[in-house]
């Protein structure tokens, strides 16, 4: 199958996602109020995940939004899983973030409208759990929109993303930021092969700048020494706040760069 190939980047459209990305980690209230055509926010029993639904019968639409964790030290243990066969799914998953997305698909299943395409978005374990939510809509026979997600870690291999590669995922991540490139390599890969990302992807870069992939570059910076340095400020790139304050820097005027060229355009405006 071809690989999809995103539509003309547009940075109103990214940040469309972005907002609902950053609002799944508000209370409901909060939500509800920025966004009235939430028919349901839930904090599914057993997970730390919070997602929050939208409809549009107008648009066709139903929107769903998944908040990742904000405790680092879960994210750990979470990042550490290996990964196991979903026979549902016919691929090898990372096995943490697949047990929050099934108890996401069984608590979110009985809301949605299959007359209604669905689009997802996520941040960090979010966006895990919104990508394999989208494998598993689409095997439920869900007409699945673009949708975009945010600081994505790694789920599957790469007969996983051979599988599924046609789905319409874009995933945005910030040059500085390390957890896309999470799980980092480790000798169980050796059972089932490595971790890889499924989508293309847009990294954001300082300033209007960015760069365009179609397939994820796994060895662009390493990350072994992630767990013994992390802290708040290492990784401030990461959090919702920056993409979009990186994204906000780019509606303007966005100008893409080659990806061999990108460290030009890291730090740029504080040289």
């Amino acid at each position: 199958m071809m690989r999809y190939i995103s539509e003309a980047i547009n940075f109103e459209v990214i940040r469309w996602f972005a907002l609902r990305a950053k609002a799944a980690y508000d209370q409901e209230a909060q939500i509800k109020a920025v966004f009235p055509d939430t028919i349901r926010v839930s904090i599914v029993p057993g997970t730390d995940v919070q997602y929050f639904l939208e409809f549009d019968p107008k648009a066709g639409e139903q929107i769903i939004s998944i908040r990742g964790t904000d405790n680092l030290q879960n994210f750990k243990q979470d990042a550490e899983y290996i990964p196991s066969k979903n026979k549902q799914l016919h691929i090898y998953v990372h096995s943490g973030f697949d047990a929050d997305t099934y108890k996401v698909y069984l608590d979110i299943l009985p809301f949605l409208r299959k007359e209604l395409r669905v689009k997802l978005t996520g941040h960090s374990l979010g966006a895990a759990i919104s990508t394999l939510l989208m494998i598993y809509l689409h095997a439920d026979g869900f007409d699945i929109a673009r949708s975009i997600n945010f600081g994505q870690p790694k789920l599957t291999n790469k007969e996983g993303v051979n599988r599924y590669e046609f789905l319409p995922l874009t995933r945005v991540v910030d040059e500085n930021d390390v957890v896309p490139l999470l799980p980092p390599v480790t000798l169980l890969d050796s059972l089932h092969g490595l971790y890889e990302h499924l989508g293309d992807e847009i990294i954001l870069l300082e300033g209007p700048y960015y760069a365009y992939l179609e397939q994820h570059d796994a060895e662009r910076k390493s990350v072994w020494s992630f767990w013994e340095n992390i802290g708040e400020e290492s990784v401030s790139e990461h959090y919702m706040a920056n993409y979009i304050k990186n994204l906000d820097s780019k509606l303007a005027d966005a100008l893409p760069v080659p990806y061999a060229q990108r460290e030009t355009y890291i730090n740029k405006q504080a040289e």
